[in-house]
């Protein structure tokens, strides 16, 4: 009896024994939240780092860093005015588009074909650019194709004087936009 009690008792630790952890493991477990590599994160050098985005801090981790070098929280409106235009291009209803975006709105002005009501692409373009911008923003669109040379001038006119007020020039184009609904 007490063989066959120590039969079946060597036979639950055994496999057990077998489960534990292994300690000579020198690599740590990147699915294991409390082996986080913080430089690992970081890693610009990565050819797969474009493949997502990922960011994770504590609160003490962000208040350490932010007390040391505090972070503008900025967008690249030149690369979202980029992908507003870039996207809109791949519908084959949309001929030229002109993107511009400044800290509140986007003005996006364009030629649409024959074969998309005005108010269909208008309601693409301003959908376009929802999906994309922060939610504060206030997307004007327009099919009027005079706006597009309007667009380029006012990015160019700013490019090369710094000092030009934008927002009066900005809003004489949303009010021609508005006029065109």
């Amino acid at each position: 009896m007490k063989k066959g009690l120590g039969i079946i008792l060597l036979s639950l630790v055994i496999p057990l024994i077998g489960c534990t952890p292994d300690q000579n493991n020198s690599e740590p477990d990147p699915l294991d939240p409390n082996n986080r590599n913080p430089e690992m994160e970081t890693n610009t050098n990565s050819s797969q780092r474009d493949q997502l985005g990922f960011v994770r801090y504590t609160q003490d981790e962000f208040n350490q860093n932010n007390a040391v070098e505090p972070k503008e929280i900025r967008i690249d409106r030149n690369e979202i005015a980029d992908m507003i235009t870039r996207i809109l291009l791949q519908n084959p209803d949309f001929k030229e588009v002109a993107t511009l975006v400044t800290d509140e709105e986007a003005l996006i002005a364009f030629e649409a074909s024959d074969n998309v009501s005005k108010e269909a692409a208008i309601d693409n373009a301003e959908r376009t650019a929802m999906s994309i911008l922060p939610g504060y923003y206030t997307i004007h669109a327009s099919n009027n194709r005079s706006l597009i040379q309007n667009i380029e001038t006012l990015h160019y006119s700013v490019t090369e004087n710094q000092d030009v007020d934008i927002n009066p020039l900005v809003q004489e184009i949303v009010d021609t936009m508005r006029k065109d609904d």
